[in-house]
């Protein structure tokens, strides 16, 4: 060891002159390079050992530890959500923590019991809920998946802490708190590593303390920064046992890499902390300003108004004007704008405007700033406007409809450019803007507010009063268009009709839809039923002019939604078969698919209403086949199983739903689908009793029967579906009185029938169509009983008139669904008896299932014999 030239003798210095040039030139290198490893923390050892043999290093622990750890890491995790306040993250990881927890149970029972830090998070985060609910006006700011997260969160945790065992050790916590929670830093013995220990009492003393634990972080960092920082110059020679065996002597240049991953987690989350932090001040700011916006009364500020305002001797010109104009347009989306600020500063320049008589020009000019100003928030997700803002702003657009209705002259386009505006001349203004826009504007963010407000509250009701004001708006802005072009209708010289220019009638399609779109849901109860002809005027407008494909087809769909809404079935399922949407529906947008599934199911209801009973099975077997109605429908957000949406997903969900005024209520579409079903499924069930290959028409009837089968008691029915089995129960024995007092009565009039215009003629339909296929059924069933049997009889048993009779069993007959002949002076059904009886086709099925038992018995014989067959043969 003394020969190593890496190794100075006691005494020795680097700076020491020797005789030998070549050893003083290795010695100089040699702690060059162990400057070097320091500072890259990576120093050479001593004894060299080869990369691979460094790379791999296994760690083997424990179950217990990574329990422990997995718990630790869980509870970092809902200390920073709570510093932050974000209440899905605490909810998310409170539930992750309860799993962990469970899972180690067993480890914990042999070991502790219930770990100390798994109380202490728990006690926290009951504090940290209470404190949440009980401020009120934070929770009115918070959307409304948080706030339903807050509720379900607080009580889940009632509900787990009150828990017996649980319950003493949280009580025992609150009665003596751990050090920590004191901002005394104390650690507590874990089972798990340190490191995590030290993390973990770090971020208490920061939630709690945080001015108190930066200090101390930054002095250890210096400490051991300092204790490593040493320079060339310097000499440790002093510190080095010489004596000490070779195998440990090379540890002393060595610097443990825990710290250093202590370190770089630690700084990696401080980092990540600032950085949401950062995030939750500026949306925190953003709110501020946005509630600022309409709780702040009076005028802007001074600083804001200095902006719009002139001096005394300064003339007040439209390009005077403009340059302030475009002053304030230059603040809008900067962080720290005043909405409201923005809107008196815009008023305050119409004021001057008005006063110096500059025209409507740069009256309009201004107001179209300010209708774009109200509709400027920053919003997240699904967020609406304010009522006091939403006002203000139809009280813009009403404001502009008024001048442009005034002044018909002023020519206002998305395709005049700001360099080719005119708002000095007072014949020919040309004002760069699009009404079409603010009013599509104005028509989503109604649908915003609907979409936010509780449905079965009276804010609903109160903010529903605005579609009349809405509906206003929209009906002048299509008089407007229709009187601009009208104007500029061109008259050909061949032929006296007048052909409109292709923009204004794109912009009157527009409109167009936007009053259909209002207008198809709502069924007309005045006489005459004026909007079917409003619609159809409408639609036909668009399917003649309209150049875009997607307001073609929703238009269509609208039309045939107002035919079947109003009982004109075959004008409903003509134009449907026309427009072939079934074929391009599969590629439309997500709005189009919606409002397809809402035609078609609304056809459907016709379609039972008219007496179609086919038809409608038909037309909402697909909507009821995978219970997804209420996805399909856009009328809420449906859990799948095994199925995990992401947070922008479920918005962007919750976005497409619908107001609840359009919706079609979801239990009248079930109950038509099954009394559909019905009405089809046990005629065939009776008439196909004995056919081992017979199919069910409909799963979904089928699966609900099942379910009836399954209970040992049959009592009253209560809900909807349990009506219709007790009807499709006394139908299949042919007791039709029994199936309309099951299906027709107070809780099915209230819950369905009633819900249907025209409800009267429904039921009577419904009766009839009931006594028909009982007719058909009894006879399906008790046709091997009978030689003959009177017509007269049969229309006593069901009450139908003989004439009905002699007609639905000729049908029978022509179908040859039933094997008998009529005998009409005596007016009597003569059975043939060829099909076989009930005896007869229970030992035919045994038969037939014997058969397949014994060719199944000799395939296996023969190929446990082993006997050739065509697959084993080679070659082949």
């Amino acid at each position: 060891m003394a020969s190593n030239r890496f190794f100075l003798r006691e005494g020795s210095s680097s700076s020491e002159e020797t005789s030998d040039d070549e050893q003083q030139v290795q010695v100089q290198a040699a702690k060059k390079g162990a400057g070097k490893g320091v500072a890259k923390h990576t120093p050479k050892p001593y004894l060299e050992v080869s990369e691979d043999e460094e790379d791999v290093k296994r760690v083997v622990r424990s179950e217990k530890e990574k329990r422990y750890e997995e718990i630790e890491e869980i509870i970092k995790k809902i200390k920073h959500a709570m510093r932050i306040r974000d209440i899905g993250l605490v909810y998310e990881c409170y539930e992750n923590l309860i799993k962990a927890f469970d899972k180690a149970r067993r480890v914990l029972e042999k070991d502790q019991g219930i770990p100390r830090p798994f109380i202490k998070i728990l006690a926290q985060m009951d504090d940290f809920v209470n404190t949440c609910w009980s401020d009120r006006e934070w929770r009115e700011t918070l959307t409304k998946n948080n706030s339903n997260n807050l509720s379900a969160l607080r009580q889940k945790i009632r509900r787990y802490l009150k828990q017996g065992t649980l319950e003493k050790e949280i009580n025992a916590y609150r009665e003596r708190p751990d050090v920590a929670d004191e901002e005394v830093p104390e650690r507590e013995a874990s089972p798990a590593h340190e490191g995590s220990e030290r993390d973990e009492d770090e971020e208490d003393a920061a939630v709690v303390a945080p001015a108190k634990a930066k200090p101390q972080e930054d002095d250890d960092s210096a400490s051991s920064d300092e204790s490593w920082d040493q320079t060339d110059g310097e000499s440790s020679d002093s510190s080095i046992d010489i004596d000490a065996p070779n195998e440990e002597l090379y540890k002393k240049f060595l610097k443990s890499d825990k710290p250093e991953k202590e370190k770089s987690t630690k700084s990696k989350d401080a980092a990540s902390t600032k950085r949401v932090a950062k995030q939750r001040r500026a949306e925190a700011l953003t709110e501020q300003l946005d509630d600022d916006d309409d709780d702040r009364d009076g005028g802007p500020r001074q600083d804001v108004q200095k902006l719009v305002s002139f001096a005394k001797d300064e003339e007040i010109t439209h390009e005077a004007i403009l340059k302030k104009l475009n002053e304030v347009i230059a603040m809008r989306g900067k962080r720290g704008t005043n909405r409201r600020d923005q809107l008196e500063c815009l008023k305050l320049l119409r004021s001057y405007a008005e006063k110096q008589n500059l025209g409507v020009g740069i009256d309009i000019k201004i107001l179209l700033i300010q209708i774009a100003v109200s509709f400027d928030y920053h919003h997240k997700g699904n967020e609406c406007l304010k009522p006091e803002t939403w006002t203000r702003a139809l009280e813009y657009i009403e404001e502009l409809l008024t001048l442009l209705t005034k002044h018909e002259q002023v020519q206002i386009s998305e395709n005049i450019s700001e360099e080719a505006e005119n708002l000095k001349k007072e014949p020919d203004y040309r004002i760069h803007g699009d009404a079409i826009t603010i009013i599509l504007k104005m028509d989503e963010e109604f649908t915003k507010i609907l979409q936010n407000a509780d449905a079965h509250s009276q804010d609903y009701v109160e903010r529903l009063k605005d579609e009349l004001r809405v509906c206003s708006i929209i009906d002048r802005l299509k008089l407007y268009l229709e009187s601009k072009a009208n104007n500029q209708v061109m008259i050909s010289s061949d032929s006296e009709a007048g052909t409109v220019p292709l923009v204004q009638a794109q912009h009157l399609c527009t409109a167009y839809m936007c009053v259909i779109e209002h207008l198809y849901y709502k069924y007309d109860k005045t006489a005459g039923k004026p909007s079917v002809a409003i619609i159809d005027r409408l639609c036909k407008f668009i399917y003649a002019k309209d150049t875009l494909n997607r307001a073609r087809a929703r238009a269509s769909l609208c039309h045939v939604y107002h035919f079947a809404l109003h009982d004109h079935y075959y004008e409903a399922r003509d134009l449907m078969l026309m427009c072939h949407m079934q074929d391009t529906i599969a590629t439309s947008d997500v709005a189009t698919q919606i409002l397809y599934n809402r035609t078609i199911v609304q056809l459907g209801l016709c379609a039972f209403r008219f007496g179609a009973i086919r038809e409608a099975h038909q037309a909402l077997v697909d909507m009821q086949s995978g219970n997804r109605a209420k996805e399909l429908l856009a009328q809420g957000v449906q859990m799948i199983r095994n199925q995990e949406r992401t947070r922008d997903q479920e918005m962007k969900e919750r976005q497409r739903l619908l107001p609840f005024h359009m919706h079609i209520n979801l239990e009248l579409i079930e109950c038509v689908y099954l009394v559909s079903a019905m009405l089809i499924e046990i005629p065939f069930m009776a008439s196909h009793e004995y056919d081992a290959r017979k199919r069910p028409i409909s799963k979904h009837f089928h699966t609900q029967m099942r379910q009836a089968e399954k209970q040992p008691v049959f009592g009253p029915p209560e809900s909807m579906r349990e009506h219709v089995v007790a009807a499709s129960r006394a139908m299949k024995t042919g007791d039709w009185s029994a199936c309309v007092n099951f299906l027709i009565n107070e809780k099915m009039n209230g819950k369905v029938w009633n819900l249907m215009p025209q409800a009267n003629e429904v039921r009577k339909m419904l009766i009839d169509k009931i006594k028909e296929e009982s007719l058909r059924t009894y006879l399906f069933t008790y046709a091997t009983v009978y030689d003959a049997i009177s017509m007269s009889t049969l229309a006593d048993m069901f009450e139908l008139p003989v004439k009905q009779v002699y007609g639905i069993i000729s049908k029978m007959i022509i179908n040859e669904e039933l094997m008998a002949s009529l005998e009409e002076p005596n007016q009597t059904v003569v059975m043939h008896h060829t099909d076989p009886s009930r005896t007869q086709a229970l030992s035919l099925q045994l038969v037939e299932k014997v058969f397949q038992l014994y060719e199944q018995n000799e395939k296996l014989v023969h190929f446990r014999n082993g006997e050739p067959n065509f697959y084993s043969r080679p070659n082949q």
